[in-house]
């Protein structure tokens, strides 16, 4: 007797026992060991590649989790979603700032609008 569909369908109502079985054989499957091993496996996989493509996009965390959530449909998500724009460097402290920002919240020099703030990239 298999856990399937098929063996769901040919099932005799009248023998409890013969669900009990079935009940017994699907359990096993579930908790074989192999079928947990793939399935870890599989997540990694889904979420390293999906944090190779956040890489390229400049969204690491955003494409690991859609990866690790949806597999490779997280990825084909991933690959439609725009890219993100770094943020823009302090130029004093080099710190991260916000593009619409006065002053910078790390060492508080004066950020002049219109000015070249730095970008994320060295």
């Amino acid at each position: 007797m298999s856990c399937d569909l098929s063996a769901l369908t040919n099932l005799d109502p009248t023998d409890p026992d013969a669900a009990q079985r079935l009940l017994d054989q699907c359990t096993q499957t579930l908790t074989d060991p192999s079928l947990w091993i793939w399935a870890i496996v599989f997540t990694v996989v889904c979420a390293a590649v999906g944090a190779l493509i956040g890489k390229y996009k400049n969204a690491v965390v955003r494409d690991t989790l859609l990866g690790l959530a949806f597999g490779p449909i997280g990825w084909i998500i991933s690959l439609v979603l725009p890219a993100q724009k770094p943020k823009p460097l302090c130029p004093q402290c080099r710190k991260p700032v916000d593009a619409d920002d006065k002053h910078c919240r790390h060492c508080g020099v004066a950020l002049r609008a219109g000015a070249k703030i730095g970008t994320g990239k060295p």
